[in-house]
């Protein structure tokens, strides 16, 4: 009889340490299944088995492995199989636990053979339960280690009881504010964190730090010390902000170079991005002179256009959806309206306008 190799679980959240073991058993085996699966055991599970499933597919998984929940696995294999579970160990401490899960899933369907795959020392401290403890504590900076940027935003989702979070990034002069503006008056569960507010809060700290200089001239000139002094505090005010939004709420976190190379903000607030831009470079910086900020026109090339967006967002397996706003206000509207009716309707993202 062929053999099935299953790699079975609540994976609630699934890690970048289940998917070391996941791509280890895909180079042993011609093909292996993860299944999402419950177990009532356990009291703190947050995704059904149809969302873990989801989940997974966030991962960049190889091309012999499938994904299926419990019920998919019973429709699919109804005859008795020769099933081998995989099961991941990331240390010694592991094997008491697993003394329980061979018992019980022989006292109850009968499986008796396991392979076990030790994991790379880097990942003995990822686990589901820290993830979803760290999230409930809000401590982004540690998410990015051990979960996926889609996985990243259903825990934020989950954790602040929105219905959607997302990073809304293009350059200066591009028509973010405009549009998160728009959208907030068109429907009150949109929530916009203006984090450029966040740079007048900060400035009195800028100013003990760098004097009476012109902070933007001190940005271009020596950034990576500018890191450094408002990195903290700026994800702190970020926090903040996240846990004053409403209930139930669309949450839009303006952050202009959120994809910006050496900043990638994901990897606070997830994998859910709207990118706004102009597809005319020269309207994008007649704008900026326009509205009586020049000194912004040098942060234009810093922060990447379409193209280099969809870049990112494949390397990085994001979901991208765009808005171009080289168009008339009125018509401006009418996209800021059709968005709010996609997300309303449940197309949480990957659209085009």
């Amino acid at each position: 009889m062929k053999p099935v190799y299953v790699y079975p679980g609540t994976f609630s959240p699934p890690t970048f340490g289940h998917l070391n073991i996941v791509r280890q058993a895909a180079i042993l085996f011609p093909e292996v299944i993860i299944l999402c699966s419950e177990n009532p055991e356990k009291k703190e599970v947050w995704f059904t088995p149809e969302e873990c499933k989801e989940l997974w597919e966030t991962y960049a998984l190889p091309k012999n492995v499938k994904t299926m929940t419990q019920a998919e696995f019973k429709h699919s294999f109804t005859k008795k199989t020769n099933m081998i579970i995989i099961r991941g160990l990331r240390n010694a401490n592991d094997l008491e636990q697993e003394a329980r899960v061979m018992l019980l899933n022989k006292n109850q369907f009968g499986i008796k053979k396991y392979l076990y795959i030790f994991g790379p020392n880097k990942n003995q401290n990822i686990s589901s339960s820290k993830v979803r403890q760290e999230v409930t504590g809000l401590k982004l900076k540690n998410l990015s280690r051990q979960v996926s940027p889609l996985v990243i935003s259903a825990l934020l989702e989950k954790v602040l009881r929105a219905k959607n979070i997302f990073l809304v990034a293009g350059r200066p002069g591009s028509g973010k504010s405009t549009l998160l503006k728009m959208l907030g008056l068109i429907n009150p569960d949109n929530y916009w964190v203006n984090t450029d507010n966040f740079n007048q809060q900060l400035k009195p700290l800028l100013i003990e730090k760098f004097g009476e200089e012109d902070l933007i001239k001190a940005a271009l000139k020596d950034e990576e010390k500018m890191k450094k002094v408002i990195a903290k505090p700026w994800l702190e005010l970020l926090i903040d902000s996240l846990k004053g939004a409403p209930v139930g709420s669309n949450i839009f976190i303006e952050i202009a170079y959120g994809l910006q190379a050496d900043k990638l903000m994901f990897r606070f607030v997830g994998g859910k991005i709207i990118y706004i831009g102009c597809n005319d470079e020269k309207q994008n910086l007649e704008r900026v002179i326009s509205r009586s900020t020049p000194q912004l026109s040098e942060f234009i090339q810093r922060i990447p256009d379409r193209g280099q967006t969809t870049k990112i967002a494949k390397k990085y397996r994001l979901s991208v959806s765009y808005i171009n706003t080289d168009c008339s206000l009125n018509d401006l509207l009418k996209k800021t309206k059709k968005i709010n009716n996609l997300i309303s309707g449940g197309q949480k993202n990957a659209y085009d306008l």
